[in-house]
């Protein structure tokens, strides 16, 4: 088809239905200096997420050991109040059977030391709401450990005063054996308490 279009080139309109390219030129050096600020730009900004990392991960880690100090601490406390709570019970106990003044247990106390034979000493006495108990050991030099334990138990039941609040008083156990070269008996005597 032949276009015939009198308007000199400069002035004609530009249709809009073709591509028209447009065409810029710039410099070689500008491309180059864009790109290296842009690289630049980027390399920035993965240095500065890496020391934020690095922050974070060194915040963690001293929350980390505060925790830690913190849990040992609390360990410590929560074995501290488990254990005021054991004595405070025991207390209790004591107490309760203190409180009734039908047992007095200084008596007690005072006829297991005057029957206590040369030999015997005792290395516990425990006492709670079934009755007493006293752990020891016996040393002799015939060998008749065994002998001395029956016979402060005996003297024990002999005194009036010391089981009329008991139901029974017995060896619960008895071992002997040997310690630096030297015969000892280990003994346990249990005294049960009678009901109120």
């Amino acid at each position: 088809m032949i276009d015939i279009n009198l308007i000199p080139p400069a002035l004609r309109k530009k249709s809009a239905g073709g591509l028209q390219t447009l065409a810029i030129k710039i410099p070689q050096e500008i491309l180059w200096g864009v790109g290296g600020v842009l690289v630049m730009l980027i390399i920035a900004g993965q240095l500065v997420l890496s020391v934020m990392w690095g922050m974070g991960f060194e915040h963690m880690a001293h929350a980390r050991a505060e925790w830690q100090k913190v849990s040992s601490d609390k360990i410590m406390l929560d074995a501290i109040s488990s254990e005021a709570k054991a004595l405070k019970k025991k207390t209790g106990v004591i107490s309760d059977m203190t409180a009734n003044k039908n047992v007095v247990w200084s008596q007690k106390f005072n006829a297991i030391s005057d029957a206590l034979p040369r030999g015997i000493w005792l290395r516990r006495i425990s006492l709670d709401r079934s009755g007493l108990t006293l752990e020891g050991s016996a040393v002799s030099k015939d060998h008749n450990e065994i002998s001395n334990v029956g016979n402060f138990v005996s003297a024990l039941k002999r005194d009036d005063a010391f089981i009329k609040d008991f139901s029974s008083l017995e060896v619960n156990s008895i071992q002997r054996g040997k310690k630096n070269s030297i015969e000892v008996a280990d003994f346990t005597v249990v005294a049960k308490l009678k009901a109120l």
